[in-house]
């Protein structure tokens, strides 16, 4: 196992399955300076060490709480223009965040093992494959309680997953969505018993590991792709892909296997 060091997460990587804890479970996991730099350095240090399979979960009783407000200072600026550049310069922390995860080249598998609020909302959608405790639960408190517009690209997941009318009440109401309305909306794949969470997120990481590395990259590239895409080019992006795949070294592995009655060895000496 491979553990590496930083402030306001953590990260180890075992057996090709990497797993990134927020990791102030004090604050319920809020995101500070340390935890925005450190998120992408992270999922890039995960890459390095060769993991095909990553985990994003929170340490404690949270997920994430969203931004700290209780640690968070403002600079003084002393005009209007000036504080818009102040806060536009500040905001690459949250660019480089969402692009870290959604750029991330091995599957992410977000374990939501308590609340995710703000920011929170957007980090926990950004997975691959969502799974919820029982006892979780989603607040975009960013409207009613702070003044602000949702970040960490949360309308943009929401509105692709549950629709228009149900990012826009959430969003401007800020009431909490349950585990079990997530699964309704289709915000999360499956809603797992608490104590089963990390077990059951381990497992899925694992089936991912040992999976056809190619083919799940052009599958998480076709998926999200889809709703941007009229069927016309989407065919011919899924052309592109299948063609790089039909005969290469997995799909090989995958056929012998079949013939064979055999579980597919991908990634693995044969």
């Amino acid at each position: 196992m491979t553990a590496h060091s930083y402030e306001a997460i953590t990260l180890t990587v075992a057996d090709d399955i990497a797993q990134l804890t927020l990791n102030r479970p004090a604050t319920l996991n809020a995101l500070n300076e340390a935890m925005f730099r450190e998120i992408p350095m992270a999922i890039d240090e995960a890459a390095v060490a060769g993991a095909r399979a990553l985990l994003i979960t929170g340490a404690g009783r949270g997920f994430c709480s969203g931004a700290d407000l209780v640690g968070r200072g403002f600079a003084p600026t002393t005009t209007e223009a000036q504080r818009e550049t102040v806060n536009r310069i500040g905001f690459e922390k949250v660019i480089s965040l969402v692009r870290g995860i959604n750029e991330a080249p091995m599957p992410v598998v977000c374990a939501i093992n308590g609340v995710a609020a703000g920011g929170g909302v957007g980090i926990a959608l950004a997975g691959d494959v969502i799974l919820m405790a029982t006892s979780a639960r989603f607040v975009l408190t960013f409207v009613p309680k702070l003044g602000l517009v949702p970040d960490v690209g949360a309308t943009w997941y929401l509105t692709r997953m549950a629709g228009r009318a149900r990012t826009m009440a959430a969003s401007l109401l800020g009431d909490a969505i349950s585990s079990q309305d997530a699964e309704r909306w289709g915000l999360v794949a499956r809603v797992i018993d608490d104590a089963q969470l990390h077990a059951e997120a381990m497992a899925i990481c694992r089936r991912l590991a040992d999976g056809p590395q190619t083919a799940v990259a052009g599958t998480r590239r076709l998926v999200d792709a889809a709703p941007e895409m009229p069927i016309g080019a989407h065919i011919l992006l899924e052309r592109d892909l299948q063609s790089q795949l039909i005969g290469s070294a997995e799909h090989l592995e995958g056929i012998a296997a079949f013939r064979e009655k055999r579980p597919a060895r991908f990634g693995q000496p044969r």
